[in-house]
């Protein structure tokens, strides 16, 4: 046979399941490790640093925070101590989660993999910082503009915390819409007209998802559901757009073929 028609082969060879198991549980191992060295510099560094910057959006407005269970403020700590410490390492898991899957993919198929694994990452931070910094932000000026002058602000520090984090990272996950859209219009289950069509379901599935994921009041759920909404519409053009270019490899294939 000639060596240009051979079938291209993984650089592996084949591993027992126990190999795989055992690779797996060396992989987790690792990526335990990483996130408890963060959260070990994380802690020596200063939980209440950690939080100062977290609540800071809150104080600037004359709110105090208080805790109302014993433990509170210690949970609280932890817990955003333990978030940031999963930011800081989330390189190392990426790292960790890329090692265990490459050696079962042909040398074509990583460098596409790799890219498609960093374009999901920027999304998520993206859609993280577009919900921190311009939704987030905004309503809590909101709320507490509404409720100036009817009661004091003071704000139990673990819903603070629990707030912030329901809000933000619905919104990393809906910044995922277009690359999802994009990938699944290549494997062809789903279609960019479909898609069209769908625009008012869409609509009405983005109040629903956006009161589901967000805390209960509708400030928070229009301000979600409304970049769902243009998200979808930029997952419209995603998936066109994959359709055409999964179109131009089949005709160029037949072409050279």
């Amino acid at each position: 046979m000639n060596p240009a028609e051979q079938p291209l082969q993984k650089n592996d060879t084949d591993m027992p399941v126990l190999e795989h198991i055992g690779e797996l549980r060396r992989r987790l191992l690792k990526c335990i490790a990483a996130i408890g060295l963060a959260f070990g510099a994380l802690a020596c560094a200063g939980p209440e640093r950690i939080l100062n910057v977290i609540s800071a959006p809150v104080k600037t407005e004359g709110v105090q925070f208080i805790y109302l269970g014993l433990a509170d403020a210690l949970y609280v700590q932890l817990k955003a101590v333990f978030l940031c410490a999963v930011v800081l390492a989330s390189p190392v898991l990426l790292w960790q989660l890329w090692s265990f899957v490459k050696p079962a993919l042909y040398p074509e198929e990583r460098k596409p993999l790799l890219g498609v694994a960093l374009l999901s990452l920027g999304l998520f931070v993206i859609g993280i910082a577009f919900g921190y910094g311009i939704v987030f932000l905004s309503a809590i000026h909101f709320f507490i503009y509404a409720g100036a002058g009817t009661a004091l602000p003071l704000l139990a520090i673990d819903r603070y915390v629990n707030f912030l984090v329901s809000f933000v990272i619905p919104f990393g996950l809906l910044f995922e819409m277009p690359l999802i859209a994009a990938a699944l219009a290549r494997t062809g289950l789903i279609h960019a007209e479909t898609l069209r069509q769908g625009r008012r379901f869409a609509v009405l599935i983005s109040f629903i998802v956006s009161a589901l994921l967000t805390p209960p009041d509708v400030m928070s759920q229009v301000m979600m559901a409304i970049p769902s909404i243009l998200l979808f519409e930029c997952s419209i053009r995603c998936a066109a757009w994959a359709e055409r270019s999964c179109k131009q490899e089949t005709a160029t294939l037949t072409v050279n073929g």
